[in-house]
């Protein structure tokens, strides 16, 4: 959706503020419990459950922060980084995505899917990707799903990542 902890790229649509909010498989797991906990509290209803609250600019930082590439951008768009792990940051708009998805479509090819979804997710001033516009408007807290940061999501992909290229090298070391 725009990050690729693997090779430290990303796309930013358009200016990259648009909020939208997240749930972590721990919170949604979280979530779960605290319906049967809660079970009038949350009877015939449906509840709002997030663990964050963010936009692109945000989790970009948080992931130049955690790898060590606090890369800075210039007017220009382009990304410098002073450390070892340089994100290369390219800039994109909602409108070419949108396009792009629909020739695909029109021409029968796959493909054109995801994008539709992330042009809901970013697309500025819609606030369609808001489960709710605030934590204390939602229903998290009577759920017990942490709060979670930019920064604590990035650790946890991070650590996904490095954790499934291990894998990855400890099989091809036994052969499987």
């Amino acid at each position: 959706m725009g990050f690729d902890p693997n090779s430290y790229t990303a796309t930013i649509y358009d200016s990259g503020t648009e909020h939208f909010t997240g749930t972590t498989l721990q919170g949604i797991g979280q979530a779960v419990v605290g319906v049967f906990q809660h079970l009038d509290e949350t009877r015939n209803r449906f509840v709002r459950v997030l663990s964050i609250k963010t936009c692109q600019n945000e989790l970009l930082g948080a992931f130049q922060n955690v790898t060590g590439g606090t890369g800075t951008q210039d007017n220009n768009n382009n990304t410098s980084s002073p450390r070892k792990q340089h994100w290369e940051v390219q800039k994109a708009t909602i409108a070419e995505l949108l396009r792009g998805a629909r020739e695909k479509h029109h021409q029968g090819k796959p493909g054109w899917i995801l994008p539709l979804v992330v042009s809901q997710l970013f697309e500025e001033g819609q606030a369609r990707s808001l489960v709710a516009p605030s934590r204390e408007q939602s229903d998290s807290e009577l759920l017990g799903v942490k709060a979670e940061s930019a920064r604590d999501v990035a650790e946890k992909v991070v650590i996904a990542v490095a954790a499934a290229a291990a894998a990855a090298a400890q099989n091809t070391a036994v052969g499987l």
